[in-house]
């Protein structure tokens, strides 16, 4: 080729190379440009509250509550510190674990059967047949490790991961590691996994998402229904109690997510889980009757 020639190309292949770096720092720019930013009065925040640790230490105990109100863009926690720190999910695993077997057919609806197998078990209301929404409103954990063994490790290991639920250790045992394996999760995270549940931002079709809020239904009354799971975890010294959800009103759909985890030392502080949750939810209007 003539030196001529030579020059041309090169400088033919020069401009095409500016053209294309323009053009990808265009696209570049317009990619950054169209980046959805939340706006300045709807960032959420972080606010401490110790005062609302009386309710544990009244009982002469240790816990923390931590809530996500939508309605005003903030975080509430009355210990923040052990608002991240990791537990067992123990029961409030159910909450995954029924997304799971909806969705993979493990469980067709909120009616599926399960046949207690004889077997006498601690609490009496797991001693009969049960279906979907019965063991979970009774926390019947035989149904529950029914599932994850019918279900496969992998299969449950996978859908925690595309869950990112807590640390995602879905082991080392496949049908124990919610109540004494390795998993651990804390009240922010209970609360960044039940807001993508109720966004329906995960991977499940919207028929798991319909049935699910059937079976976490706990709780109505006038203008509000409260979504929830209670959980105990008595593998640990001391056993650690939770009660995770949310509250939803007819006059303000935007949801008050909460999460309270408490170190069990007497077996009398079953109900005082779901009673602090209450009363805080009632002291923020979350609650409150028409």
């Amino acid at each position: 080729m003539s030196f001529p020639r030579l020059m041309a190309s090169a400088l033919l292949a020069c401009l095409a190379l500016t053209a294309c770096r323009a053009s990808i720092a265009q696209w570049a720019s317009t990619a950054s440009g169209a980046v959805a930013t939340v706006p300045a009065d709807q960032r959420e925040r972080w606010e401490t509250r110790p005062e609302l640790q009386r309710h544990f230490t009244e009982l002469g105990t240790k816990g923390t509550l931590v809530l996500l109100d939508t309605r005003a863009h903030r975080w509430i926690a009355s210990d923040s510190v052990r608002a991240f720190e990791g537990f067992l999910p123990a029961s409030t695993f159910k909450i995954p674990m029924s997304l799971i077997a909806l969705e993979t057919g493990a469980a067709v609806d909120e009616t599926q059967a399960f046949k207690w197998d004889g077997t006498k078990r601690r609490i009496e209301d797991w001693n009969h047949d049960q279906t979907l929404a019965s063991a979970y409103q009774v926390s019947a954990v035989w149904v529950f490790q029914s599932l994850a063994r019918q279900i496969g490790q992998p299969t449950v290991q996978q859908f925690v991961r595309d869950f990112r639920y807590g640390n995602a250790v879905a082991g080392p045992i496949g049908d124990r590691f919610w109540l004494d394996g390795d998993m651990r999760i804390s009240s922010v995270g209970q609360i960044e996994f039940l807001r993508r549940v109720h966004d329906r931002a995960l991977p499940l079709s919207d028929r798991t998402y319909d049935i699910a809020r059937q079976v976490m239904l706990r709780d109505q009354g006038p203008g509000w229904r409260l979504y929830a799971k209670t959980g105990w975890a008595d593998s640990t010294r001391p056993g650690l109690g939770w009660f995770v959800g949310w509250v939803e009103q007819d006059r303000d759909a935007r949801p008050v997510y909460f999460a309270l985890n408490m170190d069990m030392t007497d077996p009398a502080f079953s109900p005082k889980r779901a009673e602090i949750v209450h009363q805080v939810l009632r002291s923020m209007g979350a609650l409150e009757e028409r």
